[in-house]
Parts: structure tokens; C-alpha cells; sequence
């Protein structure tokens, strides 16, 4: 096949009469695990052992309750095509694509949602790729009459490029229905491949003609919806979310590891949890939570005192703030465990450290 002839040529060549207005690459190297939940929960809904599927693909089965646990595309193109199998359901992307809301896409959604028209909140979906989910190359075409939305992908970018392509289009007519009412219909659809034998399930959804084996995967709707006001338009929140999701992103650069997992989640549970306990919340024994962050060159004891000293010294500089207190918010089983621990860290009993730090801010 030569570059003239590949799908997205031809996808481009069919829309020379509509002008091209943004569009980006949403097949990210690394993905949030988060976007792998509406099939899940498909899964989960016709009664598929879960768990198994993921430890397949090394995913750990916490990965979806941490906001910023990464996976590689690898990992979830095997998944979705472990997960087609055991579904054995011809018009997966079209059930899946319908469980995907605003609330799904967390600060995007919130992004999105509060975007002065439509066209800004296709902008801004198509943005910020590693937190939408997409495979595709995704654009929009503007004509005097009709908006395209465009869902190229080249024959070999996936191996379940129909099951993708129909979970993104349904999914973006979803997020338009939550956004401007149910009665939002496109006026048409198009599909590259070739029709399912459920294909009425489709016309039923889009409530609009639906063709398949056609040029290019498009979105059609009229171009006057563009400008729509979305329901929850808001100036001031859309920039300040927006905003979010740029930070978000470009954190998500970095690689996650569960030395980074382990910090965050003593930082932030109260009481302080010890290694069972947070091996347990992220279903892992004790000895592969340990194997996991020997192999990261760092050990729980160490992330332990590290954040229990922490969060010992911030609660001392508080007035009120009662020893006994401290010691439990810290993990211990009392007072007196609490005291020895923390002279051992520091050479001063917490009575001591807590009379300097505030004779100190007396003094400033």
C-alpha cells in the first residue's frame, strides 16, 4: 500500500471540502489503567474473573483505584483483546463506548464539562491524549453545512481497530448527550469496516443512519453544534480545570513506581498503615510488596520512618494537637511507642521538640 493509498490518506482526500480545525494523535505509550474501566466493568456485569485477565498483562488489580498508576499501550491492547475474547460480543465497542460519561475522564470531564461551547470541549478532550484513552488520530472538519469528527487509524496501528473505533464514537456521542440533552443525535455515522449481523443495535443507539465499509470513521452532526452552550458551561471553572490537566499531564511524563505508591499512600491514610495493611489495600501479599520495592532499591521500613517522621514533626507545630493523638494518626499502639520511636529518629523526646519549635516561632 503506498502513503496515497492508506486509510488516512484517503480519510483527507474525502473531506477536501471541509476545512481542517485541530485534531491530535490519542495513541499514547503510556496510559492512565483508569481508562480500562468501562470494560471492566462489562466484564465484571457478565460475571468474567477479572483478576486473571489482569494478571495476564501484569496490570495489579489495585492499578484502577490509583489515580496515577500508569500501564503501557502494550498492556492494554493485550487486555482489550483478552477481554473481546472471554466477552465474545460482537458490538463490544458500542456497549463499552456507552458506559464512558464526564465522570469517567475525572479532571478532563470536569474540564469538558464546564467548556464555553462544543467545539472547546472537543478541543480540550483532544488535548491532553494520556487522559483520554483514544487510539486514534482524532480531528475535526468544519463545513458550511455539517462538523465532522474524525477517528482515523491505520490498518495496522491495532489489532482490534473496530472494537476501538466504535467504543471512541459511541463514547463521544455519550459525553455530547450528557452534555446537551438526550435528544443530541448526529446526522450520520460511518464506519470503515464491514457490518456486524447486529447492526440494528447501532441504528438504535445513534438514532441516525449508521454505514458501514465506508471511506473513513467518522462523527457527522450538524455544524451549527459546534457553538452550542454545553449545560454546565462555566468560564472561570473551565480555565481553572483546565489548567489541572495540564499539570496532571505533564506529571504523568514520569515514570510511577510503587516506591511512588507506597509514599503516597502513608502520606495520606489515617492512621498511618502498617505493611500488611497496605499490602492488603493493594492486594498484594506482604513478601511481593516487599520484592517489589527491594527491586526499586528501597524498603516499606524506610518509607515508613520517612513518613511517619514527617508527619510527626508538621502535628508537634500544632497547638492542641495531643501526643496521644499524634500516636495513633502515626500507626502506633501507643503513646509511649510513639515517644521512644521519635527521640530514637531525632536524640529529643516529642515534649522537647514541640516546646523548641515553638519557642522558635515565638521568637520569628
Amino acid at each position: 500500500m503506498t502513503i496515497a493509498d492508506s486509510p488516512t490518506a484517503l480519510a483527507v482526500a474525502h473531506r477536501e471540502h471541509l476545512r481542517f480545525e485541530f485534531g491530535t494523535d490519542m495513541a499514547t505509550p503510556v496510559r492512565l489503567a483508569y481508562g480500562l474501566a468501562p470494560l471492566i466493568q462489562l466484564l465484571g456485569a457478565t460475571g468474567h474473573d477479572i483478576e486473571s485477565l489482569l494478571a495476564a498483562v501484569d496490570i495489579p488489580a489495585f492499578a484502577l483505584e490509583e489515580p496515577s498508576f500508569r500501564i503501557r499501550v502494550e498492556q492494554e491492547a493485550r487486555f482489550t483483546r483478552l477481554a473481546l475474547d472471554a466477552l465474545q460480543l460482537e458490538n463490544a465497542g458500542l456497549v463499552v463506548g456507552q458506559r464512558y460519561h464526564m465522570v469517567t475522564f475525572g479532571v478532563l470531564g470536569l474540564a469538558a464539562a464546564c467548556a464555553p461551547t462544543v467545539r472547546a470541549l472537543l478541543r480540550t478532550m483532544l488535548s491532553y491524549p494520556v487522559l483520554a484513552w483514544g487510539v486514534t488520530q482524532c480531528s475535526l472538519w468544519t463545513g458550511e453545512q455539517q462538523a465532522v469528527l474524525a477517528f482515523d487509524l491505520d490498518d495496522a496501528a491495532c489489532d482490534d481497530s473496530a472494537f476501538h473505533v466504535e467504543r471512541d464514537i459511541s463514547c463521544t456521542v455519550t459525553l455530547l448527550r450528557d452534555m446537551l440533552g438526550a435528544h443530541c443525535r448526529p446526522m450520520a455515522v460511518h464506519f470503515a469496516h464491514s457490518a456486524p449481523a447486529s447492526a440494528a443495535a447501532y441504528s438504535a443507539f445513534f438514532a441516525c443512519p449508521v454505514h458501514f465499509g465506508a471511506a473513513a470513521n467518522e462523527l457527522w452532526f450538524d455544524a451549527s453544534s459546534c457553538a452550542a452552550t454545553p449545560r454546565q458551561a462555566d468560564e472561570m471553572s473551565f480555565r481553572f480545570f483546565d489548567n489541572q490537566c495540564r499539570r496532571v499531564s505533564e506529571s504523568l511524563s514520569a515514570p510511577l513506581n510503587y516506591t511512588d505508591i507506597v509514599r503516597s499512600r502513608l502520606r495520606t491514610t489515617t492512621p498511618i498503615p502498617s505493611l500488611r495493611e497496605l499490602a492488603a489495600t493493594l492486594r498484594l501479599t506482604e513478601r511481593s510488596l516487599q520484592r517489589r520495592l527491594a527491586t526499586e532499591h528501597t524498603r516499606f521500613t524506610t518509607l515508613l520512618r520517612e513518613a511517619r517522621l514527617d508527619q510527626a514533626r508538621r502535628l508537634l507545630c500544632r497547638r492542641g494537637v495531643h501526643i496521644d493523638e499524634i500516636a495513633y494518626r502515626l500507626g502506633f499502639e501507643d503513646p509511649i511507642a510513639f515517644s521512644h520511636a521519635f527521640k530514637e529518629w531525632t536524640g529529643l523526646a516529642p515534649r522537647d521538640f514541640r516546646s523548641r519549635a515553638q519557642s522558635h516561632s515565638a521568637a520569628t
